[in-house]
């Protein structure tokens, strides 16, 4: 890449893949002003309807791109389905038991305390258009459907991307600062790099149905009592599922099949999960297996991995999705603050290290959920409509709420996650809160997601992060070392004042410098000895060494520092 004008025109990220991960990183990117092509080999249809519960932390990145609201008033199902989950006999037969939390698209339910977004769930019908309608909206993005990546190569300078235009059949060169591969699974990209997954791989062959069926809906409220989002059910060695896809009378269904046995007829597999012979159109079908695997590295050199390209899990809790999302908040920030020159050389490395153990911890979790659910088999006492059949039925569901419950109160997966160890925050000696995947603790230890509060102006704290650090006042202590070393580093930083007794002591410390991302890189109770070398570690400068011994030496880039009271 000696050419000089291809080296000025590759100041952007290269996206493969226009998913759910790589819109994100799209968005993510452009909302930062960084320029991004994303290519996908696809027509921008989505083929298949999976994927939809939306965690409260992927709707807080959505509320902040501006597009949360209407993620909720154009969401199928519609704002008020409640998000119920039901473990039935059939979807006609005994309920066993059921996890209501009174979340709908509209309510956040037993999320409001903690969050300004309550979880959503959408069909990717629906979510994938609003995020590509979302990047569209950034003059930074471009997308580029019909487009093939044939090969790449990197060097000092950069990455070329050698594309085909699947329609003209033109090939063409794109150059980039870097290339991020949010293209799947089965990621040209990661084999070319050569990086494995590291795990189990088809843990359980399954088959999903993607059907219309008018009638189901006015069945549920019948024999369920009211919609649900999901209907388990024990009707067969199967244990066949079926999930809401518009709120109306577009549905998913799937089966456990055993390995090697041969698909049979959708339609009779509908009619088993429903218990009746309702009216079935199949619009689509497919096979899918269940993995618990982690890419052994998530970069090589300018190439990052992101999304199902970097791990692959069992659908089992929503996790893959909205761990993906998380890759492309982490990555893009990082990739932003190295581009707008106000990072260190250690910044990038951070993004493996931090969202790694992420992957590891939820693809585990999910595996586990599995597990869970494989214990649960079919009894004909369970139809039973004697004494017997009633204590079988209470049983089950106790076992069910035992065994299942932490699936469907994931809290502590959506927002309690926390970046334990990473080289970008600094420690403060006290203890890690708990990690439970079903309970959230806010908190401001080092690495954790900055707690939610609502402020006197109507606003969450959480809309004043992102642009760059925020340092958040709420106590008795000087922001002004940190303010100026900022100032001197070029680092972007914003204080904010917390002036209610409740955000104060919910913050724990006076002082809590929080990152782009909105997760707490350091905290204290007065502005550190050596504020230069806190700041110099959470923007990759020194990542890693002794907090000290840093001198304050002014930098090319210019800081944003504003002071706000809240």
């Amino acid at each position: 890449m000696s050419d000089q004008n291809e080296r000025a025109g590759s100041r952007r990220v290269l996206v493969v893949g226009a998913g759910p991960v790589g819109l994100s990183l799209a968005i993510e990117l452009g909302w930062r002003g960084v320029p991004v092509t994303v290519i996908d080999q696809g027509d921008g249809r989505v083929p298949f309807p999976a994927g939809e519960a939306i965690f409260s932390r992927t709707m807080e990145h959505l509320r902040r791109w501006g597009c949360a609201e209407e993620a909720r008033s154009a969401s199928a199902p519609p704002t008020d389905y409640p998000h119920r989950t039901v473990f039935a006999t059939s979807a006609t037969g005994h309920v066993l038991t059921e996890f209501d939390y009174g979340v709908t698209n509209g309510s956040p339910g037993m999320y409001g305390p903690v969050t300004p977004e309550g979880p959503a769930f959408l069909s990717k019908f629906s979510f994938l258009p609003l995020l590509e309608r979302t990047a569209q909206d950034l003059p930074e993005v471009e997308i580029r459907f019909a487009t093939r990546l044939e090969r790449f190569e990197q060097d000092a300078d950069g990455v070329r991307a050698m594309v085909r235009d699947l329609e003209s059949g033109i090939p063409e060169t794109l150059t980039g600062e870097y290339l991020v591969a949010c293209d799947g699974g089965r990621s040209s990209v990661r084999r070319t790099l050569g990086i494995e997954f590291e795990g189990m791989f088809a843990q359980g062959q399954n088959f999903a149905v993607h059907f219309r069926a008018p009638q189901l809906q006015d069945l549920l409220r019948e024999r369920l009592g009211g919609p649900a989002v999901q209907i388990h059910t024990l009707s067969s060695e199967r244990r066949p599922y079926i999930t809401v896809v518009n709120g109306v009378d577009e549905w998913r269904l799937s089966v456990y099949l055993e390995e090697d046995a041969e698909p049979r007829d959708a339609v009779a597999w509908v009619h088993e999960a429903v218990g009746a012979p309702i009216d079935v159109e199949v619009l689509a079908a497919q096979p899918w297996s269940g993995h618990c695997v982690v890419a052994g590295k998530y970069r090589a050199g300018r190439v990052f991995l992101a999304g199902d390209a970097a791990h692959l899990l069992w659908p089992k809790g929503g996790f893959g999705a909205n761990t993906g999302i998380g890759d492309a908040v982490d990555l893009g920030w990082k990739l932003a603050a190295t581009l707008q020159g106000w990072a260190g050389p250690a910044l990038l490395d951070s993004y493996e290290q931090e969202r790694r153990p992420i992957a590891v911890r939820n693809v585990t979790e999910a595996s586990s959920n599995w597990r869970a659910d494989s214990q649960l088999v079919p009894d004909a006492l369970l139809d039973r409509a004697d004494a017997a059949g009633e204590q079988a039925r209470r049983e089950t569901g106790k076992l069910i709420r035992q065994s299942r419950g932490k699936e469907f109160r994931c809290m502590g997966i959506q927002l309690g996650y926390r970046y334990s160890g990473s080289p970008i925050c600094v420690p403060d000696g006290s203890p890690e809160p708990p990690d439970e995947p079903d309970e959230y603790v806010p908190s401001t230890w080092p690495g954790c997601r900055a707690p939610h509060v609502w402020l006197p102006d109507g606003t969450s704290v959480l809309d004043h992060f992102g642009r760059g650090f925020v340092l958040v006042v709420s106590g008795p202590a000087d922001p002004a070392p940190l303010v100026e070393a900022a100032h001197h580093r070029g680092v972007p930083l914003t204080v904010i004042r917390l002036t209610e007794p409740a955000a104060a002591s919910l913050y724990e410390r006076p002082l809590a410098l929080v990152r782009p991302d909105g997760h707490v890189g350091w905290r204290g109770e007065q502005a550190p000895t050596d504020p230069v070398a806190v700041l110099d570690r959470l923007r990759g400068a020194q990542a890693g060494t002794p907090v000290a011994g840093a001198a304050i030496a002014p930098q090319a880039t210019s800081a944003r520092v504003s002071t706000r009271q809240l």
